[in-house]
């Protein structure tokens, strides 16, 4: 593969690529899935941000303590806001580039987390309606 084929598996790719500063939380690279899924209409607008512009500087820390130990996260899920909105992506992450930046793969899953928080409603009435019933009978 030449230069210019991994700039274009990065760029194009289908999934949010971004290199952030370990200290500072910086954005240093990412691709144009990631500006799209933070809501921006271009790289270079990621590229003036930084991570606590999406999520609290709390969650961030929590997850550079586990980074530090395991040297990678898998499928973690992360409570992002986007203009606003709140959207969940799963991110895999690890710290590269001799210890100075963290890598993260995003992928947006927000619609299967308000699927889930759904079912667990639905979950959550059918158990009352069976402690009503259950009520009843014993009465």
């Amino acid at each position: 593969m030449t230069d210019q084929d991994y700039k274009t598996f990065f760029d194009e790719a289908p999934i949010a690529l971004i290199r952030t500063d370990l200290n500072t939380g910086k954005f240093l690279m990412a691709n144009k899935f990631a500006a799209t899924l933070f809501g921006l209409e271009s790289v270079d607008e990621l590229l003036d941000k930084e991570s606590s512009d999406f999520y609290s500087p709390t969650i961030r820390s929590k997850l550079i303590r586990k980074l530090k130990k395991t040297g990678m996260i898998q499928g973690q899920e992360i409570e992002l806001n986007v203009n606003g909105k709140h959207i969940w992506v799963s991110a895999n992450l690890r710290i590269n580039c001799g210890g100075t930046c963290i890598e993260c793969f995003l992928t947006d899953i927000t619609e299967l987390v308000q699927i889930r928080e759904r079912e667990l409603l639905k979950m959550i009435c059918l158990s009352e309606k069976i402690d009503v019933k259950m009520a009843a009978l014993a009465s």
